[in-house]
């Protein structure tokens, strides 16, 4: 598994923009969500881009696995951190709930890594 820079120079930007995005949904410019929703947003969408399309791997097998659950984690994210972005009140919530969810795509993740294919 390496890392390729160019498209994890892509991820960053996209993870950014993201970030921003979801620091400029909430209509109230005073609410205590925007730093943590930028800060988590832009850690989530950066780690799913980085895994689903920064990194090559070893064979098609592990690429395939990796993209759909990076696809399918991507969509949760953008939907969890927009519901906090419109409904929310509590950076706790936030912060625990897209820890957790990171966490599980995360192990995931090194579970896909880790496992052997056979041919």
């Amino acid at each position: 598994m390496k890392l390729n820079p160019i498209l994890t120079i892509i991820s960053i930007i996209a993870a950014a923009l993201f970030g921003y995005m979801f620091y400029s949904i909430p209509e109230d410019s005073d609410s205590k969500m925007l730093t943590p929703l930028a800060i988590s947003g832009f850690v989530s969408i950066f780690s799913c881009l980085v895994c689903g399309i920064g990194l090559t791997w070893p064979d098609a097998h592990h690429k395939v696995n990796a993209f759909a659950i990076s696809f399918f984690f991507f969509i949760i994210f953008i939907a969890e951190h927009c519901c906090f972005a419109i409904w929310g009140e509590k950076p706790a919530w936030l912060i625990s709930t897209s820890g957790l969810v990171l966490l599980m795509y995360l192990i995931i993740i090194y579970g896909i890594s880790n496992a052997k294919m056979k041919k």
